[in-house]
């Protein structure tokens, strides 16, 4: 008789702040995203065991349907990726292995949610995970246009898992996995991006201004960091790239003071540098650590908008775009953007 631990919730929850920590447990690139769950009623039974008489049905996990499409959709362009071919440094081959890992984790994080293997190895239909009341479509790995696979058409499979119905399924899983599936998401993002197609977004909506005003200093910050950039690095490509950084990172803190309204703060004077800064290396240098350390600010936050999805899907934007500019400074491209 299977122990009963009646009465132990399976998940938190207590809504999250932005100050929430992330992942606990995590580890990107191979490893385990390591706990504990109960489902159910707190009733936990072998795959295969029979069922027992009495016994309510499994009910599944907060989102569990768009996290088993997110895994599947991992595997699927992988596959494809891989199926380009190119240089072992090229981008597809880069983002077949991403891919793998975030099919790994994902999975592993199924399973500590207490979805049962049996589950984890049934067919699942390819469609967009915000997407409701799907059948089966046609697999990533189809062709569009002229029949031949190529970067255009990785970037358009990549941009599936986008959309207003993808961040709305998002807003609904389980508190705790918001950020890690909202990672990949933002990679996908990235991905379309840097493949040639970069993913529309919608405007985003706001309830909350004082939410808004709360990202703006990170932003703020990073932006007068690439000031110092451009006006170190000499006229050229470095130069030129500094510039198009600056450009966006502005373009975002405007944004973001749109949104806040009143709730906005006027901008500092001034931003300290994590070191000193006097050559085009050091500004080389200064480029990759504000950016490695802006997309960890960003994917903190992806906890905090709770189920409001305009925040959410405004901040999952904001840390595929990040992903973008780290990679163009020579960042390696992550599986989970700015998680450890």
């Amino acid at each position: 008789m299977p122990e009963d631990r009646t009465g132990v919730p399976p998940f938190p929850t207590r809504h999250l702040t932005r100050r929430t920590v992330l992942g606990a447990g995590l580890q990107v690139g191979g490893a385990a995203v390591l706990g504990a769950s109960l489902a159910g009623c707190g009733i936990r039974l072998e795959d295969d065991a029979p069922r027992l008489p009495g016994l309510p049905t499994r009910q599944p996990v907060a989102g569990e349907p768009f996290l088993l499409l997110l895994r599947q959709h991992c595997t699927d362009l992988a596959a494809e990726a891989q199926a380009l071919g190119g240089p072992a440094k090229g981008l597809p081959a880069r983002l077949a292995v991403l891919h793998r890992q975030q099919a790994a984790v994902l999975e592993t994080e199924l399973q500590r949610l207490g979805v049962p293997r049996t589950v984890l190895d049934a067919p699942v239909a390819t469609a967009t995970p915000g997407a409701t009341g799907t059948t089966s479509t046609a697999p990533a790995t189809t062709a569009t246009g002229s029949g031949a696979a190529g970067p255009a058409t990785l970037a358009a499979s990549e941009a599936t898992d986008l959309g207003p119905s993808a961040i709305a399924a998002l807003a609904r899983v389980v508190p705790g996995t918001v950020p890690l599936a909202g990672s990949v998401l933002a990679q996908r993002a990235a991905a379309a991006t840097l493949l040639g197609q970069p993913a529309t977004w919608p405007d985003p909506t706001w309830s909350e201004p004082s939410l808004a005003a709360s990202y703006l200093d990170s932003t703020r910050a990073a932006a007068y960091a690439f000031e110092v950039v451009a006006a170190q690095s000499p006229e050229g490509a470095q130069h030129t790239l500094a510039l198009t950084t600056l450009g966006t990172l502005r373009a975002r803190a405007s944004q973001q003071e749109s949104l806040a309204g009143d709730a906005a703060t006027p901008p500092a004077l001034g931003y300290p540098l994590p070191f000193t800064v006097t050559t085009p290396a050091t500004a080389r240098a200064l480029a990759v650590r504000v950016l490695t350390d802006l997309r960890a600010a960003v994917a903190r936050e992806l906890g905090s908008a709770g189920g409001d999805v305009g925040p959410l899907g405004a901040v999952v934007q904001w840390l595929a775009d990040t992903e973008v500019l780290a990679s163009r400074w020579g960042v390696a491209l992550a599986p989970f953007p700015g998680l450890t």
